[in-house]
């Protein structure tokens, strides 16, 4: 019989070690999402928690966890399996990204984007000038300057679109106004924070003039990725369609080797994997039994089991204990306010100019662009596993990703919710201006799948 508490160096032990670590991550993460959902907060929280309940903050300080049940060697595991889920996660994200949606209301969520996109982002770069000399405390190993003010001005510009939406199903206002206008903002604003990322992913590995080398090389990736290789898979599904045969398996096949190859041509290019599997994501069809086949096909390992996995893995590497003293948990704070202030005010005041809708609806608005969770987490672990994060300055931004999403559903309620009533709509408005009309579709809601699991 395999001893699976047997010394950790023993490389013999690690499969069997791995398969209790997964039964142990899995029962605490339906334990904590069983319990947060009690209090209508997302299961990525309950995700991350677990992941500290194992990590160095709680039982890793039990000498025997930390020895022979959870030891740090193993920890990479999880990260390599969790980067599955995390491309096939990115794929199907960019598979559900519904862009009819995005053009239906362009006139009223592309100003609100572009102001919770610019304002965070010149914050975080502000920020990143102070936090740079802190992130490299402990003998961390200096990241590029270019790829770390990149990278926090781009964690700084998140907005989690699928807990955006989970939570907006969950409070039935997914339909309403207010769901269809953040939708459609949370959409822009990742889309370019993306971006945003995938280039400081590349100044991280390359720097100078290689890095921009990197940066001109992915621009012309994504323009033959949309014009040419999108141009190939619509004619070849329509090819299907018209014979009755779009889940052909040899077509399906070539989807996931597209998707495979576009991932490793990111990674070694400097960019993360996930930006290629996005990328092929987007450029998939969305009309036909594609997406409704394919998407639950991915969705239920991804979801249920790789991604739990992945958030875990980011909770292990959450030390808590290095935020020990009042300076480190000032900077904490710091992080937090600057991040809620720089969404919340921006989407406040442009949500009031361009929908002239009562300052509840545009404050209310501003509280669910605070919304970070799994997007914000997804990022953040990408710096650290780019070695752009120290593990402290990893800390301190998991706490203000994972509090902005906490804050979120209470103070939706306090605000918005306990007086919403949806026949009154008008009343929102406050009889002056009714902001409806053709753009602004108010009935029509953004179908995705991945948006009831998040």
């Amino acid at each position: 019989m395999v001893d699976i508490f047997a010394d950790p160096s023993l490389d013999i032990n690690y499969w069997p070690r791995f398969l209790m670590q997964v039964f142990i991550i899995l029962v605490l993460v339906r334990l904590m999402g069983w319990l947060l959902a009690l209090i209508k907060q997302p299961p990525v929280i309950g995700e991350i928690i677990a992941g500290i309940i194992v990590g160095p903050s709680v039982l890793g300080k039990i000498d025997f966890w930390s020895e022979r049940i959870f030891p740090p060697s193993s920890w990479n595991y999880f990260t390599l399996v969790g980067n599955i889920g995390l491309i096939l996660f990115m794929f199907n994200l960019g598979l559900e990204l519904e862009q009819k949606q995005i053009k239906r209301q362009w006139k009223y969520s592309l100003p609100i984007s572009i102001a919770t996109i610019i304002i965070p982002y010149g914050a975080g770069a502000a920020l990143s000038f102070y936090l740079y000399d802190i992130n490299t405390r402990d003998g961390f190993q200096p990241p590029d300057r270019t790829a770390f003010v990149l990278f926090v001005a781009s964690s700084m510009s998140f907005t989690a679109f699928p807990v955006l939406a989970s939570i907006l199903t969950s409070t039935k206002l997914l339909s309403a106004p207010i769901g269809t206008l953040t939708i459609s903002c949370a959409a822009l604003d990742d889309v370019m924070a993306w971006c945003s990322l995938a280039i400081a992913g590349a100044f991280a590995k390359e720097s100078g003039i290689v890095g921009l080398w990197v940066v001109l090389i992915s621009i012309g990736y994504v323009l033959f990725m949309f014009i040419i290789v999108r141009w190939i898979i619509k004619r070849i599904h329509t090819f299907l369609v018209e014979r009755n045969m779009e889940m052909n398996r040899t077509f399906l096949i070539g989807i996931f080797l597209l998707l495979i190859a576009s991932a490793f041509f990111c990674d070694i290019l400097g960019i993360h994997s996930f930006f290629g599997a996005f990328v092929v994501g987007i450029i998939c069809p969305k009309s036909g039994q594609f997406n409704v086949e394919l998407f639950p096909k991915i969705e239920l390992v991804t979801v249920e089991l790789l991604l739990p996995l992945f958030f875990a893995a980011s909770g292990m590497k959450t030390s808590l204990g290095s935020l020990n003293n009042k300076f480190y948990g000032g900077i904490t704070v710091l992080i937090f306010t600057i991040a809620a202030l720089g969404k919340f005010l921006p989407a406040l005041f442009m949500t009031k100019i361009v929908t002239k809708h009562s300052w509840r609806f545009s404050s209310s608005v501003g509280i669910l662009m605070n919304t970070r969770g799994l997007v914000e987490l997804i990022a953040l672990n990408i710096g650290l596993q780019l070695h752009i994060l120290s593990p402290r300055l990893f800390t301190m931004f998991i706490i203000m990703a994972l509090v902005t999403t906490f804050m979120t559903c209470p103070l939706l309620w306090l605000v918005y919710i306990r007086k919403y009533k949806p026949e009154e709509f008008h009343d929102e408005t406050n009889d002056t201006e009714q902001v409806v009309s053709e753009d602004y579709d108010l009935h029509k809601v953004p179908t995705a799948p991945i948006f009831l699991r998040f």
